[in-house]
């Protein structure tokens, strides 16, 4: 399965979203803030990550600008995981390259079809179809 950083400010939003990857045999990391990110995703070489953007210290944009300039983690797909559903929140998000989003609160499948669609590229096929 897949090593999968999960980014959050609030602790029971990490311990939920993990427990729904670890069920689904994912290896799950954890990040409380934009900080942490940059030397866990290279150090645990990391496949996907589950973004908030709404941090303090360093917001979910900024992890983006970090993560797309730096070869080592550029590549790294982004799922934003958000309160802020407003459009324009969302279209920045795109603009730095994320993959999809998924608002809070969410239903457990919601997470987990769309870990499935970043994984394997499914969102690629129904984007093509």
């Amino acid at each position: 399965m897949a090593r999968i950083l999960v980014v959050d400010d609030e602790e029971d939003i990490r311990e939920a979203l993990t427990e729904i990857l670890e069920d689904e045999g994912h290896d799950v990391f954890e990040a409380e803030n934009g900080l942490e990110v940059m030397a866990m995703a290279v150090s645990a070489r990391i496949d996907l990550i589950l973004l908030d953007m709404a941090m303090p210290e360093m917001t979910g944009f900024t992890v983006m600008e970090e993560l797309n300039n730096d070869q080592q983690t550029a590549r790294i797909p982004v799922i934003v995981v958000t309160g802020l559903g407003r459009p324009e929140h969302l279209d920045n998000a795109r603009t730095l390259g994320t993959i999809d989003y998924i608002n809070k609160p969410w239903a457990e499948n919601e997470v987990q079809m769309r870990v499935e669609w970043a994984l394997n590229g499914k969102r690629d096929e129904v984007a093509a179809s």
